[in-house]
């Protein structure tokens, strides 16, 4: 009895390990789930989203919100924030509560794409 209840204990283990390995996939209900993005809030403080764009931008790769780049223009604090909170975001899975808000609608316009 004791090795039948240890064997299902290491196969649901198993299965639990692979479905939760899939991104975007709810076990419960089988279905993906939407990409979710994080975003500048709005309101947020200028001085807040330049020290952002600041540390993030030493960390991630930001060639996208350099001039000339796809996601340059519109050439603002808004929408160069938004792309360092995302890239973070991506790096660490963390969205900064302070400034940042999470979405599920993608940010990604004309030839800029948020990754």
């Amino acid at each position: 009895m004791t090795k039948i209840v240890l064997t299902l204990f290491l196969a649901s283990c198993l299965i639990g390990a692979v479905l939760s390995s899939r991104p975007n996939f709810h076990s419960n209900s089988g279905q993906h789930l939407p990409k979710e993005w994080c975003v500048i809030q709005t309101g947020a403080p200028p001085p807040k989203m330049q020290g952002f764009i600041d540390y993030s931008c030493g960390v991630n790769d930001c060639k996208l919100i350099q001039p000339g780049a796809a996601c340059f223009n519109p050439n603002n604090l808004y929408d160069h924030s938004s792309f360092a909170l995302n890239q973070e975001y991506r790096r660490t899975g963390i969205c900064n509560r302070d400034i940042g808000t999470k979405t599920t609608v993608d940010p990604s316009y004309g030839n800029c794409r948020y990754t």
